[in-house]
This record gives C-alpha cells, sequence and structure tokens, in this order.
C-alpha cells in the first residue's frame, strides 16, 4: 500500500467537500476501492490519517469521534475560521 499516494487521494477529495461535511475515510473513495484493500491496509492507513489530522498535516480536516461502526469520524473545516 502507498499511503502517501492514499493520503493525496483523500486530500483531494476532502478539498472538493463542503466545509461542515462530516465524513469516514471510506467515504472518500469508491466503495470497491476501499473494500478490495486488505483490513490490515485500511486500518494502518486510517491510523495513518487520523495522526496527521491530529498533528496538523491536514489543516482543514479535525478528528470528531467515533462512529457506530467504530470508525473515526472527521469534519472539513474552514482554515480560515478555526
Amino acid at each position: 500500500m502507498d499511503i502517501k499516494a492514499w493520503m493525496n487521494d483523500a486530500v483531494i477529495k476532502i478539498n472538493s467537500l463542503d466545509d461542515g461535511t462530516e465524513f469516514a475515510l471510506k467515504d472518500l473513495f469508491d466503495g470497491v476501492k476501499w473494500e478490495e484493500l486488505p483490513k490490515g491496509d485500511r486500518l494502518t492507513f486510517g491510523r495513518s490519517f487520523k495522526n496527521d489530522v491530529s498533528e496538523g498535516n491536514v489543516k482543514n480536516v479535525t478528528y470528531i469521534g467515533k462512529a457506530p461502526n467504530n470508525s473515526a469520524k472527521y469534519r472539513k473545516v474552514n482554515i480560515h475560521n478555526y
């Protein structure tokens, strides 16, 4: 798995979302593409993405908690108002 490539794809999709949109990582990818990833790779990418958000490397996203299915939930924010 190329985490940088997946991160780039995620950032492109996030930039197309409206401010305030809540999402899980799998929402950013075509369902087939996401589901074809082995579970271990999805978990690894999820941890990496969450760490990047927490460290401020993804400036227009904030972690908002866990969804009922235990996936991480995020919100796109306007970096000028955040």
